[in-house]
């Protein structure tokens, strides 16, 4: 891996580090709502950069890498519903950890459906990373926080469906076309979930607005557009390994902000996580892109 390459990674998983905070901040307001705003303000702004990219060159989208852009718009939009929904139900380092276990299920889909076997210091790196992701996640399980760590970890499945996706695709697509349809795509499906489940889009406090605004730019275009960028060189497995590095990130920035002060055994486990991120970036085979 390069060091632009790591660097481009390394800014997007800090990215996206803040989300869990953000949506906690913002928790006035509906999970749904949250999570269809956050898709629906950041579309806009890549399919301005699309379209600017067009002007530069030509791009080119075949009908099947449309659909595979759609089907990873809905996989992300349930990831999100998932996702948010759980953290009103558990802590947010727990949320965070449960759902970057992704590597476990990108792993496994990479090497049945993409034919790409993790090298064996992936597959460390996995195992590592997962025992320190499942010990941060543990002190919940007798806290009556099963529901919240539930719907956490069906977000981390359909995580990795995105990532799948996100794999295949981003090495034939720009990735601001990529961005902008699957982002689309994403915030029109919440959007139809909230007409039907008539969940409340205005009514709010002017900072719950401003911290959704904040989750668009900040975990969104900055985080996903750095994940979605990486996906273009690196193996589903590998990216959704280094995400691994998110509940860390997210605990620290929950300390500052809710003082949610991680107990030694906490930080052991996240220590835990990135060598096991260490591990498995660095023996990771990186194609160029």
């Amino acid at each position: 891996m390069t060091k632009r390459q790591f660097l481009v990674l390394a800014i997007g998983i800090f990215a996206v580090s803040w989300a869990g905070p953000l949506i906690r901040l913002a928790d006035e307001a509906s999970f749904l709502f949250v999570a269809a705003a956050r898709l629906a303000l950041a579309s806009p702004v890549m399919l301005l950069l699309a379209l600017y990219r067009r002007n530069q060159r030509t791009i080119v989208i075949p009908s099947r890498q449309t659909l595979l852009m759609i089907l990873s718009g809905v996989a992300l939009a349930a990831h999100f519903g998932f996702w948010v929904a759980s953290i009103s139900h558990t802590s947010i380092m727990a949320s965070v950890a449960l759902v970057a276990m992704s590597p476990l299920f990108a792993a496994l889909g990479e090497w049945i459906f993409l034919s790409y076997r993790p090298s064996k210091a992936v597959f460390i790196g996995i195992l590592i990373s997962a025992v320190g992701a499942a010990g941060l996640a543990w002190s919940d399980f007798g806290a009556g926080a099963i529901y919240g760590d539930l719907l956490a970890i069906v977000g981390a499945i359909l995580a990795s469906v995105y990532l799948l996706l996100g794999r295949y695709t981003r090495q034939r697509i720009d990735l601001t076309a990529y961005g902008a349809i699957v982002y689309a795509v994403g915030a029109s499906v919440l959007a139809v979930v909230l007409l039907i489940v008539g969940v409340n889009w205005t009514n709010y406090l002017l900072e719950t607005y401003v911290f959704i605004l904040f989750l668009a730019l900040i975990p969104q275009l900055i985080g996903h557009n750095a994940i979605n960028y990486s996906l273009g060189y690196a193996p589903a497995a590998v990216v959704a390994l280094a995400i691994l590095g998110e509940p860390v990130g997210s605990a620290l920035i929950a300390a500052l902000l809710f003082e949610e002060i991680p107990s030694v055994i906490e930080a052991c486990f996240g220590c835990v996580i990135l060598l096991g991120v260490g591990i498995g970036v660095r023996g990771a085979e990186i194609t160029k892109s």
